[in-house]
């Protein structure tokens, strides 16, 4: 509970949750001095702090125990425990709503959010705009990439009961071999950084800021009869959502976005249409702002649907009314962090899980074909969870966290186990052996 619960970032959630705050300052003596009523209420409140602000006000049983604020009782977190499982529930219908009306669009990532082009080859990291100490082995398991991006979108077909146009690779990482089999698996359109666009045509936003036109045109990359679209992120609009607008009022949020957008259509040559791709993490900026952002995205939606000239719309219906597509004659690795691939990969630590990821996945390699069929199945299963990029993220030192050291024994517990399973799978080869000799 003292691990886990104390997991909060943002300092809006001591303003509006007093006792809370007042639990947190005493975290380092909760061991100590922590009675059963503060180990409830801490339970209690950390789960109604996540809340949306709105379902706190609509739903009675949430206000009540949001008013209550303290001395909560084991029917209290029986009851949040209960409303937090209702309202997962009513997530995916919601959306599967929204999406039948046309009103978004849902894009896939590979299933165990991997980064694909290191798992295609890790000497692309030298390629992908920053110089890293790459490790001393070399990871290229394509066949593993293109399982993750198979899992994704068949999971996908089956919880949206339709296949996907579009895929978000993880963390936007791209490479044209990675794009290739995407488009190989029924994938249009992919999303990245404009880092990527920028070293891939040499160019870059001027010193005032300015991007390129280049940024605001989808592009697409040919070969042999075969398309597939990318669509690259504006950086500056962007995280300006994510990390500044949280400061302002409102009011002044929504008029400097809407004011950024005109800027960026005046600058463009007229007498066509551009896109302007917004992209961010879904979940992450909205703790820092007050009441969830609510009020900044009624705002915004408001704003932007009284607006003539800037119309929203979604990745797939706008390459279906605008057939003109830049051609891109080179794709280079990268990603929409700094575009390159150093948080996961250049790092001493981060080197070391790779090391340890390529030995047990060249071991099961070549052992692979004397395993029954469902040790086999199990390792790759481990295999694949273990090329999750979020393992590699947190070693280092670019991403401090007091987990670390959890994530890292996650990491070689998979490992373990595969090498485990592939023991007793060559137990069992051996054993076989001896008995028919």
């Amino acid at each position: 509970i003292c691990d886990f619960f104390f997991l909060v970032s943002s300092p809006l959630v001591f303003a509006s949750w007093p006792r809370y705050r007042e639990l947190w300052e005493r975290r380092s003596e909760a061991l100590s001095s922590f009675t059963s009523q503060d180990f409830l209420d801490l339970q209690v409140l950390y789960q109604l702090i996540w809340f949306d602000p709105l379902l706190l006000q609509e739903d009675g049983d949430l206000r009540r125990l949001h008013e209550k604020g303290r001395n909560y009782r084991e029917e209290d977190k029986t009851l949040v425990s209960e409303m937090t499982m209702r309202v997962f529930r009513g997530i995916l219908p919601q959306y599967r709503k929204l999406l039948a009306e046309g009103q978004i669009e849902v894009t896939f990532s590979p299933f165990y959010h991997p980064i694909l082009p290191l798992l295609v080859d890790t000497s692309l990291a030298q390629d992908s705009g920053k110089a890293a100490l790459v490790t001393g082995v070399r990871y290229a398991f394509p066949q593993d990439a293109r399982e993750q991006i198979r899992r994704g979108r068949e999971y996908a077909r089956e919880v949206w009961g339709q296949e996907l146009c579009g895929m978000w690779p993880s963390e936007g990482s791209v490479s044209e071999e990675v794009l290739w089999m995407a488009q190989e698996e029924g994938v249009r359109w992919v999303a990245t950084g404009e880092e990527v666009l920028f070293r891939s045509l040499q160019q870059g936003r001027g010193e005032d800021g300015k991007a390129p036109e280049a940024l605001y045109r989808p592009h697409c990359l040919r070969k042999d009869g075969r398309e597939i679209v990318v669509l690259f992120r504006d950086r500056v609009l962007s995280d300006a959502i994510g990390f500044e607008y949280h400061r302002l009022s409102p009011q002044d949020a929504v008029e400097d976005f809407v004011r950024r957008l005109w800027y960026i259509r005046k600058s463009l040559p007229q007498g066509r249409d551009y896109v302007v791709n917004v992209i961010l993490d879904g979940e992450n900026a909205w703790e820092y702002y007050r009441n969830n952002g609510l009020p900044f995205l009624t705002g915004l939606y408001e704003a932007l649907s009284e607006e003539r000239e800037l119309v929203t719309t979604t990745p797939s219906k706008y390459l279906q009314e605008h057939q003109g597509m830049s051609v891109l004659e080179r794709l280079l690795p990268g990603s929409w962090i700094f575009g390159n691939f150093s948080s996961w990969i250049g790092h001493p630590e981060k080197n070391w899980a790779w090391e340890q990821l390529f030995e047990v996945r060249r071991e099961f390699e070549k052992v692979k074909d004397r395993l029954s069929p469902s040790v086999r199945e199990r390792a790759y299963e481990l295999i694949l969870q273990a090329e999750g990029s979020d393992w590699f993220w947190w070693l280092g030192e670019d991403h401090p966290s007091p987990q670390k050291n959890i994530f890292a024994a996650y990491f070689l517990g998979l490992l373990e186990e595969v090498r485990d399973l592939l023991r007793a799978g060559r137990g069992s080869e051996e054993q076989c052996t001896r008995g028919t000799s």
